[in-house]
């Protein structure tokens, strides 16, 4: 059955969520970062929660759009394509993260159809602290007609040498892990059997979790350690990662003035084939 149209521009009751010292020290645990941003509580001025942390709010508020029966999402065809973040306040133990979702906007691809659902969070003052765009393709539920497009050229980045290049072990229980301080309890991450039904070897990693190996890399190596520099992270998942594989996160500069850089990067599994592709990221210098 395809998507509900009707429903673009739908927003759901928002959520609140109260951020604590201790799942900002649990999810960079989580994610193998031990920037003392996040987890030295004696630092001066206190922790910060890192930008990504914010998938823990959203993923609260993604499943209201997700599980609206009135849209017609059959998750078991549902696959998270993209991820595309902005960063615009630094979040601190105590705030109150108020989020609401949208149907942001749904096409049809023939095969499946592409659903983007927006997630908009502000703090306790009003302030927008975070603006989340997370792209579906749901398996099956298109046309089935090949639609002609145009085809633009796509426009590849000029590459020259990585700014820097960073590997990542994968531990045996990370996307147990992560589940836990993340909230991503998605069967396919955290049960076998489930995950062989879905014609997967095993369990397989949250994409967020890798998309966090790349966002810890890209500050630690790029951004000086310093969060509230970063203000971007788009990502887009192009294969599973597993328990055991060693990735490598490669960053390129693509743009850079005296304020801002921007950055392309990839993500590669021990095959050296790309688990995340398209990567972009921002922030100020």
């Amino acid at each position: 059955m395809a998507l509900n149209r009707d429903l673009i521009g739908k927003e759901y009751p928002a959520g609140t969520y109260e951020v604590t010292e201790d799942a900002i020290i649990k999810y960079a645990m989580a994610t193998n970062d031990d920037n003392l941003w996040y987890t030295y509580p004696r630092r001066e001025g206190g922790i910060v929660a890192p930008p990504i942390f914010g998938v823990v709010w959203n993923h609260l508020e993604l499943g209201k759009p997700l599980f609206d029966p009135d849209l017609n999402v059959n998750l078991l065809m549902l696959l998270h394509g993209e991820q595309d973040m902005y960063f615009k306040k630094i979040v601190k133990p105590g705030d109150k993260i108020t989020t609401v979702s949208s149907v942001h906007h749904i096409e049809d691809k023939g095969s499946g159809e592409i659903l983007v659902i927006k997630l908009l969070s502000k703090n306790q003052n009003g302030e927008e602290v975070l603006e989340t765009y997370g792209t579906m393709f749901i398996r099956g539920s298109g046309s089935g007609k090949k639609k002609e497009e145009k085809k633009e050229e796509k426009k590849e980045p000029k590459l020259g040498e990585p700014v820097f290049v960073q590997e990542v072990k994968v531990k045996k229980y990370q996307p147990y892990i992560y589940a836990e301080a993340s909230g991503d309890h998605n069967p396919i991450h955290v049960d076998p059997n489930t995950a062989k039904m879905a014609g997967l070897p095993g369990v397989i990693l949250q994409g967020l979790c890798t998309m966090a190996f790349a966002h810890n890399a890209i500050i630690n190596n790029y951004f000086g350690e310093d969060p509230a520099k970063f203000k971007r992270l788009k990502s887009r998942f192009s294969k599973p990662v597993f328990p055991g594989d060693t990735l490598k996160v490669v960053a390129w500069e693509i743009e850079k003035n005296d304020s801002v850089a921007k950055l392309y990067y990839e993500v590669y599994n021990q095959k050296c084939q790309k688990v995340i592709t398209d990567g972009i990221a921002e922030g100020e210098i």
